[in-house]
């Protein structure tokens, strides 16, 4: 009904639990996707409820499966997700030059995802 625990800075936390335990949407809530019916969570000083992204901008989500769209251009990928992360303008093109050059994706920035590797992805 009801979960509180603490995660120190620099831990790496995993949630583990039977199926329908709640993990999905517990990390939803927490990630700032869904918003909690009741109750609140901090993360870094920042309530999911009040302050969304500075949530985002504090943690790091490895979700289950790739949240890559296929259709997409590697670049047009970073794109969807710079934006809602509230990006825009320049600062979101130099952004996304810069995950691209870091990845090693740069010469394939607009090929679709579907065409890449699973280890490219």
């Amino acid at each position: 009904k009801g979960v509180s625990f603490n995660i120190q800075e620099g831990e790496i936390f995993s949630l583990l639990g039977p199926n329908g335990a709640g993990k999905t949407t517990t990390i939803s809530m927490l990630s700032t996707l869904y918003e909690p019916t009741s109750g609140d969570a901090t993360i870094a000083g920042h309530s999911v409820k009040k302050n969304p992204m500075g949530v985002r901008n504090a943690i790091g989500v490895v979700p289950q499966d790739l949240a890559l769209y296929e259709d997409l251009s590697a670049k047009e990928n970073l794109i969807f997700w710079g934006q809602m992360y509230n990006l825009s303008g320049k600062s979101l093109n130099s952004r996304v030059d810069e995950v691209l050059e870091q990845i090693g994706l740069t010469d394939k920035a607009k090929n679709k995802v579907k065409t890449f590797s699973g280890g490219m992805k």
